[in-house]
Parts: C-alpha cells; structure tokens; sequence
C-alpha cells in the first residue's frame, strides 16, 4: 500500500499533498538563499566610502603624588680604593638619612657607578699626567610624599651631595584620570563625527572603529639643586603644580543616507 495517494481515487488528498510539497520546497529554497547572504557578509567590510574616521583629545588634570629626583656624588683618591672608601661615606650616611625621612629602601636605587682615572694633560710633557682616581655615585630616589621634597634636596646639599637634578612629577595612579579623559575624548569625537554626517546630508548610523593612545608628556625638569657643603643652606622651595592626563582617541563610524 502506497502512502501517496490516487490522484483517481482520492483526488483532494492528493492536491493538499501537492501543495504541501511545493511549499515546503519554497521554505528551504528561501531558507537557503538567506544562509548564503548572510554567510557571505560575515567578515565583509564597512565599505570606506560609507565610513567617516574622526578624532577626539580629552585633557584632566591631577595632582602629583610622586617627585623622583637623582642625586650623587664624585670623590677623588690617590688610588681607587680611597676614592671608594670616600664615596662610600658620603653615600651610605645619605642613604640613612633618607630612611630616617621616612623614604623606603625600595625607592632608592643606584642609578650610576662610575670609576676613573682623574688624568690632566701636561703641555710641557706633552702627555696625560695622572692625578688620582675618580668615583662618581649617583642613586635615584622617589619621594611618594611630595612635602618632604625640600626637606630631602636640603638634606643632600648639606652632606656632601654634589649633583642633584629633578626633580620629575608624576602621578601614581591615572587610572581614574584616563576614564575621564577618555569620555571627554570620546564626547568630541562623537561632536565631531556628527557635525560632518550632517553637513553631508547623512547619518551616524554605528561605531565600528575605535583606537586610543596617550601622547608621551614632558615634565618639569630642574637642575643644579642644592650643590652641597653648606649647613646653613637655604631650604629648596618646590612647587609640585599639577599635572596633565592626555588621551587621544580615534574612532570610525558608518553612514547611512
């Protein structure tokens, strides 16, 4: 027994069987169509002609919370081992007495280690006449409470510190300020992108590029600080100021009409 029917006997049947058939073929065909589309948009470009690519700045300010200054020395000797054990005195009671400041160990560290004949030239001898030997030491240190800067660059220029330059600003933690400095950026941009969509009778229809980066920053540099030996030196005055968190941001957006 045949599960189709007799077109003679059972004539309705037959025709909602049909039917049945060819919707069904419809359905896959339309199904199929739509696979195909959409398999063949995957990974398919905006293209450039529809797409506009703005950029945007956002600028905070902050206060720092790190000044980081080098400070060091240079000693002479007959022979290295004096010029050493010279150096050494001066460096290593500078060393405690940043850590009675309440400066941690963790944020002094030896930046410079040089040692080297002290040689002269003579005229009359026409050549390089030794005068000893030379080392030079020099330690970078972070002073994370920015109160105590004058403090600090006093101390040095009162106990055999020769060469101090900085100091440099910074700020710990920008994590928050870059959040910031992000919206702003992202705001023009944005402002920007729309000024152009509506100048070119268009729409922003969605964001579909975005990039950031943050421009490299100069700070404030000062040199020749405290040039020591003098126990009634004048206390440095420093002003910390405030710094600036910059982020750039790039963004592409799509038009439609």
């Amino acid at each position: 027994m045949s599960i189709f029917p007799n077109w003679k006997t059972d004539r309705p049947y037959a025709i909602a069987v049909f039917l049945l058939a060819i919707s069904a073929i419809i359905y896959l065909g339309v199904k199929t169509d739509n696979i195909l589309r959409q398999s063949s948009q995957i990974d398919k470009p905006t293209p450039y002609e529809h797409t506009i690519i703005v950029d945007g700045e956002g600028t905070v300010t902050g206060k720092p919370d790190i000044a980081t200054v080098s400070m060091g020395t240079e000693s002479k000797g007959v022979d290295v081992a004096t010029a050493q054990q010279s150096n050494t005195t001066v460096m290593s009671s500078i060393t405690e007495q940043l850590k009675a400041m309440g400066i941690s160990g963790d944020d002094i560290q030896t930046s410079s280690y040089n040692v080297y004949e002290d040689l002269q030239w003579d005229p009359e001898a026409n050549t390089s006449i030794s005068k000893g030997w030379i080392v030079s030491n020099y330690v970078t240190v972070k002073v994370r409470d920015t109160t105590k800067l004058p403090d600090v660059l006093n101390m040095a220029g009162k106990n055999g510190i020769t060469n101090i330059s900085g100091p440099t600003f910074t700020i710990d933690d920008t994590t928050n300020l870059k959040s910031e400095a992000r919206i702003k950026a992202i705001a023009q941009a944005k402002t920007k992108a729309q000024e152009i969509a509506n100048s070119l009778g268009m729409k922003l229809e969605a964001a579909v590029g975005y990039s950031e980066w943050a421009p490299s920053t100069d700070y404030p540099y000062l040199s020749g600080l405290g040039m020591g030996g003098s126990a009634e030196s004048i206390k440095s005055s420093i002003e910390t100021g405030t710094n600036e968190v910059t982020l750039d941001v790039s963004i592409t957006y799509k038009l439609v009409d």
